[in-house]
């Protein structure tokens, strides 16, 4: 956490909170989940790029791709992760998708192959990720007929 900023933990926390609440999805994991101040800090940095433009292999807050999203939420936290979704997926902390924690990563392989989508999960079912070249980065249910059968698997770098 950045010593100029001591109710970021705070605030992350009431959002998670908010979100929780706005919602009839549920999380995958009927547990209760407990969020650490690291989580809370990944999904407050998560949830500052909203709308930030897609731009494959961007890297910036002119334009960024999924991974480096991922990328640049976990460095806040410093942590240092891959730059590839395929890379990321490697060397994720595996967890079971049912055991899954605000600030984990979820991984999808769109079309059926490897790996080629990550993103955040926030709770309550939710994941914040950058999609495609035609949108920016956005909050989207993980239990939809689009994204759940995708989804492979969930992991961290903590």
């Amino acid at each position: 956490m950045h010593p100029r900023c001591p109710y970021r933990v705070a605030f992350g926390l009431m959002i998670v909170l908010l979100l929780a609440g706005c919602s009839s999805t549920r999380p995958p994991s009927a547990s209760t989940t407990e969020v650490t101040d690291e989580r809370a800090e990944i999904v407050l940095a998560a949830l500052g790029y909203l709308d930030v433009p897609y731009r494959y292999g961007g890297n910036s807050r002119q334009g960024l791709d999924c991974s480096a999203l991922v990328q640049r939420v976990y460095r806040r936290v410093g942590r240092q992760v891959p730059r590839t979704s395929r890379q990321q997926a490697q060397s994720a902390q595996r967890v079971q998708t049912s055991q899954i924690q605000p600030g984990d990563v979820v991984f999808f392989a769109i079309d059926g192959g490897p790996i080629n989508h990550v993103g955040i999960y926030i709770g309550d079912g939710r994941f914040v990720h950058a999609p495609n070249s035609r949108s920016r980065v956005r909050i989207e249910p993980l239990n939809t007929g689009y994204w759940q059968p995708r989804l492979r698997f969930a992991g961290h770098f903590l």
